[in-house]
């Protein structure tokens, strides 16, 4: 369910995005039904998300201490965010946080919708890379460190510097995020930026 109303139009989104691949279980009826829970702030985005991913990859519900799937991984939904990391060097982040990873014993399979450009992003994170993680796994799209913008916020694009950490786990396509197994995940190479 959405924290507060202001947060209730991502949810929709998401629904938009992904209640297509749910066709084949809900009629036409059903959906708009579920459209107006959603919009009313009812139906947990992470849960349709989990559903459409068993959908296309054909791996059941197992929603247990951890793991949602039967492959032994969790989703989470993510939506971007602006926060001045220190106020006194003017370091802002425009990422994705990833909250409450400590408890999770698999891989991750993260939808992360970026609300600037209105684009989703797709990445299976194998449990091996985060599992050193207490609490919240930061997937950081564009990172700024300025004394110009100690009080004003920089010029942010939305669109990803993927050299940054766990960019390497981009999946091309929500499908390609579906049907990777956990333990065949491809790991991009870093991109090595030359000054």
């Amino acid at each position: 369910m959405a924290t507060t109303d202001e947060f209730v139009k991502y949810d929709i989104r998401f629904f938009e995005e992904f209640a297509p691949y749910l066709m084949s279980d809900y009629t036409k009826t059903e959906l708009k039904g579920v459209r107006r829970a959603v919009e009313q702030g009812l139906i947990q985005r992470e849960r349709l998300v989990e559903l459409a991913i068993s959908a296309v990859s054909g791996v059941h519900m197992d929603s247990t201490a951890g793991r949602d799937l039967a492959d032994g991984t969790d989703v989470k939904t993510v939506t971007s965010s602006y926060k001045n990391n220190n106020l006194k060097k003017g370091t802002w982040t425009h990422s994705y946080p990833i909250r409450r990873v400590s408890s999770k014993t698999g891989a991750l399979r993260v939808v992360a919708y970026n609300n600037f450009l209105d684009k989703f992003y797709y990445f299976l994170i194998p449990f091996g890379a985060y599992r050193h993680i207490n609490h919240t796994l930061e997937i950081v799209a564009e990172r700024f460190q300025d004394n110009r913008f100690i009080k004003n916020m920089p010029p942010f694009t939305g669109i990803p510097r993927r050299h940054l950490q766990w960019w390497q786990y981009e999946c091309k396509s929500f499908e390609e995020m579906c049907l990777t197994t956990p333990n065949k995940v491809r790991v991009r190479k870093k991109l090595i930026i030359k000054s």
